[in-house]
């Protein structure tokens, strides 16, 4: 396809231009391998120490030399991957891949500092270096300030799914109580992450977007049907459990009765067609929208739909780009904001239905005012 986006000197990418590459994926879940992995093995790297009679400063080392790392990290990014963005990457994870296979064959080098030192170096560096390109990336792209800040958000959830990482390495550690199980996986995360990385190309956002637009006709739907539709499942959820705590606390015996078991199968099937609703909710609306007005900033309804089931935060992310949209749609008509993006802020966060609600009702207006500026 014939790309007929603007020069590349006067391009200012969105946020669905970013989810649209696959750049940006490859750097998304090879940050994630690279934080899952560092954070695995530095939890348990204090056990893996002591086994070689690593002494408490000894260890403390390797934690120091981490700590370093980030300034090496800083370095690749803000001097590398402005201009070699995958070399930046890449070069630090292979560099930490071959000093994590040389601990495997000489148990000794647990417990010497200098090595440790090194590897704690290397280590902080992949760790920083990620992050910090990231966000170098997307500037690249010179996109707005909610686009930027989203981007980044999501990107940046990568370090809170880490936060699990010392369970399974934990888990590892203990299969038989040595380095190898952990060191391996920690390997495997290294391979994965290059594995993604190469075929991505420049990293850089420096280019023109790829143009999309996948419209469906314009519908409109009760906001409050919407909310209700979706809240109702968490509420019955909720009411569930505490209804089977109190049935245990009493010793009534309900807990494990057929009518306790059949009204756990339709909390569970309503949980199911709610979480389908909010899947078909998020794919109409993304090509309604395009279908209304054809946007650069708006996914494909299909993406919007994958992102906002499996994307830790991306729900409430793409439901404040909405909201930016169809402010921006309505200044354009010499209106003032249909939605307050603060408040739609918080209600992504505390209760989504509710936020879902506030961007259909926008929705709905924009679609009347259209069709009457058409006729």
């Amino acid at each position: 396809m014939e790309n007929t986006s603007a020069p590349a000197s006067d391009i200012e990418w969105t946020l669905a231009d970013f989810l649209s590459t696959y750049r940006y994926w490859a750097v998304f879940l090879s940050s994630l391998l690279i934080a899952v992995g560092g954070q695995g093995l530095s939890t348990v790297f204090p056990l893996i120490s002591q086994m070689a009679d690593s002494s408490v400063q000894t260890i403390g080392i390797f934690y120091f030399g981490s700590t370093l790392g980030w300034v090496v990290g800083a370095f690749l990014a803000f001097i590398v991957a402005g201009r070699h963005g995958r070399s930046a990457l890449i070069s630090p994870i292979l560099v930490c891949a071959v000093v994590a296979v040389a601990f495997l064959p000489v148990p000794a080098l647990w417990g010497s500092p200098g090595f440790l030192l090194f590897f704690g170096l290397v280590l902080g560096a992949l760790r920083a270096v990620f992050p910090l390109a990231s966000a170098i990336f997307l500037v690249g792209g010179r996109p707005g300030k909610i686009d930027f800040g989203c981007a980044l958000t999501l990107m940046s959830t990568t370090i809170l799914i880490s936060a699990f990482a010392p369970l399974g390495a934990s888990w590892l550690y203990g299969l038989d109580l040595g380095a190898v199980p952990v060191v391996s996986a920690f390997l495997a995360c290294l391979l994965l992450a290059v594995i993604l990385l190469v075929p991505a190309g420049n990293l850089a956002f420096d280019d023109a977007p790829r143009p999309r637009h996948k419209p469906l006709a314009p519908r409109q739907r009760s906001p409050l049907l919407v909310a209700v539709i979706l809240i109702t499942p968490p509420i019955l959820i909720l009411l569930a459990a505490v209804g089977i705590r109190l049935f245990q606390a009493t010793d009534a015996g309900v807990s494990g009765s057929s009518i306790a078991l059949l009204l756990a199968l339709l909390v569970f099937a309503i949980a199911v067609a709610g979480f389908i609703y909010l899947a078909y909710w998020v794919y109409r609306i993304h090509g309604e929208l395009a279908g209304a007005a054809p946007s650069q900033r708006l996914l494909t309804p299909l993406a919007a739909m994958l992102i906002a089931i499996l994307v830790p935060l991306g729900l409430p992310v793409l439901v404040m780009t909405l909201g930016d949209l169809l402010n921006e749609r309505a200044r354009d008509r010499g209106r003032g904001n249909v939605v307050s993006i603060a408040w739609l802020g918080i209600w992504s966060f505390i209760v989504p239905p509710v936020a879902i609600a506030m961007i259909q009702n926008a929705a709905n207006d924009s679609y009347v005012v259209g069709a009457d500026r058409a006729a």
